[in-house]
């Protein structure tokens, strides 16, 4: 009878224990950030995502802006402005929306859209001012995305203040060079977060990205490293066609030419030395073009070396994770069937002892029956 109870017993425990984690997971979980803002429909969880959407949406926007400004110019100055443009930005608006802490990644890209707006002049001289107010207009409903967002997050319907500071800032520091040298705005998000209460950054501060930010982050690399690759490439062929060493080697190409036609008109009777000299400038510019076709080869391997290496330490944080929550699980299921059978230990013998206890009456009372019987028995005859 014993044995046949205790498998009961076991998977009994072992489902309360299910069922009691199970709620206790469930149970909401009200963050600082939530408390310290005051709107219960704002978690951090909830202001990363609404953040990482943006990158998407701002790296497309940006690259159709400088596209559209380089076509509708015409001029291969501006064409070749607005590919550097492309190349830097879209890169450094990825960047700092995808900082781990939310708050300031807003505090970055406002300003870097700031910053932009006011370079924008400078970068693309030869552009009409239409074309430049167009491009502008565009900046700025970016930066009225961002506003929303900073409204949603400090709970504050007028963000002027703020958009003083960030402009203030970004005038004072404007872009005189590669984006990946712009100051930091570390000193701009302190001042902003002290006038929104303080504790957005405390608490933002202390995040760390998630799989669900690496994959956001792969995904987006995915799709757009390529394109910046290939941005990278072009600017590489331009650049290598305005250096003086190449310069001089079309001017010297084109003095080449000239002294081969009046070489020609006078040695009409040497055929053969015009072709050598034809086909060693072939093989030249044929020499070049291959090294350029290596060069771009090459970028576009390491670019997918390196999403490969993103992918790869993906799936290791996942399979790490996986392997954690399981061993917790293990450890908390076999805690709980100890102490449930600790509880059961004192129970079970007690009802042992009782059963003893019975037996031994039961066993007193069947002889002391049998004594009796066996008397009437004998009397009987």
């Amino acid at each position: 009878m014993v044995p046949a109870l205790f498998p009961v017993r076991v998977v009994t425990v072992v489902l309360f224990a299910v069922l009691c984690g199970g709620c206790a997971s469930l149970a909401p979980q009200r963050s600082e950030l939530t408390t310290r803002v005051g709107r219960s429909d704002l978690s951090v969880a909830v202001m990363r995502t609404r953040v990482r959407d943006l990158a998407r949406r701002f790296s497309g926007l940006i690259e159709a802006l400088a596209d559209d400004l380089a076509a509708r110019s015409g001029s291969p100055h501006v064409a070749s402005a607005m590919l550097r443009f492309k190349a830097n930005a879209v890169p450094a608006v990825q960047s700092a929306l995808f900082q781990p802490d939310p708050v300031a990644a807003l505090i970055d890209t406002w300003t870097l859209l700031a910053q932009l707006e006011d370079s924008l002049p400078h970068t693309a001289v030869d552009a009409s001012p239409e074309l430049l107010a167009r491009a502008h207009d565009t900046l700025v409903d970016l930066e009225s995305q961002v506003e929303a967002e900073w409204r949603v997050v400090t709970g504050l319907e007028d963000v002027t203040e703020a958009r003083d500071k960030v402009h203030a800032w970004a005038a004072a520091h404007p872009l005189t060079g590669p984006l990946v040298t712009r100051e930091s705005t570390t000193a701009l998000l302190a001042s902003l977060t002290e006038v929104t209460g303080g504790g957005l950054r405390s608490t933002a501060a202390n995040l760390v990205e998630d799989t669900r930010d690496l994959t956001a982050r792969v995904d987006l690399y995915a799709t757009s490293l390529p394109r910046q690759a290939r941005w990278q490439a072009e600017l590489v062929a331009t650049d290598a066609m305005q250096a003086p060493t190449v310069q001089a080697a079309l001017a010297e190409l084109g003095r080449t030419v000239d002294l081969l036609d009046r070489v020609g008109a006078l040695a009409a009777n040497s055929p053969a030395l015009i072709e050598r000299e034809r086909r060693a400038v072939l093989d030249s510019v044929h020499a070049e073009r291959l090294g350029l076709q290596e060069f771009v080869n090459g970028e576009r391997q390491a670019v997918f070396a390196d999403v490969g290496r993103e992918r790869q330490a993906l799936v290791d944080a996942l399979h790490a994770e996986r392997v954690a929550t399981l061993q917790q699980l293990d450890g908390l299921a076999r805690g709980w069937v100890d102490h449930a059978f600790d509880r059961l230990g004192p129970l079970v013998d007690r009802v042992f002892l009782w059963l003893t206890l019975l037996t031994v009456l039961l066993g007193v009372g069947g002889l002391l029956g049998g004594l009796l019987l066996t008397r009437a028995w004998r009397r009987a005859r």
